[in-house]
């Protein structure tokens, strides 16, 4: 990146969060410059990405909640509930043979 297609940003930071910042940035082996980008371009992505609390992800919940009755529940009933269940014919059965693809 050339000094052509970089910008500078300057902030203030109180005397702990700035305490913080330069000890977090000494632990990782980072000068102040460095940790700042870094932070900022962590910020960035970050905020970018899909908010689940956007009405978009949570309109479904709500018509979830409005519309469905109690019948419309999830059957929570476990694998052995089923096969305990299962009362139809203990018949064995045999697959087709392949269709005969050649001409």
């Amino acid at each position: 990146m050339s000094s052509n297609d970089t910008k500078h940003v300057q902030t203030e930071l109180d005397a702990d969060k700035y305490e913080q910042f330069r000890a977090f940035a000494e632990e990782h082996g980072l000068s102040l410059k460095e940790a700042g980008r870094e932070a900022l371009v962590e910020w960035i992505d970050r905020r970018q990405q899909a908010d689940p609390n956007d009405q978009a992800f949570t309109v479904l919940e709500t018509l979830e909640e409005e519309s469905l009755s109690e019948t419309a529940a999830t059957d929570a009933r476990t694998e052995t509930d089923l096969i305990n269940e299962w009362d139809g014919s203990e018949e064995s059965f045999t697959l087709a043979d392949a269709p005969n693809t050649s001409h």
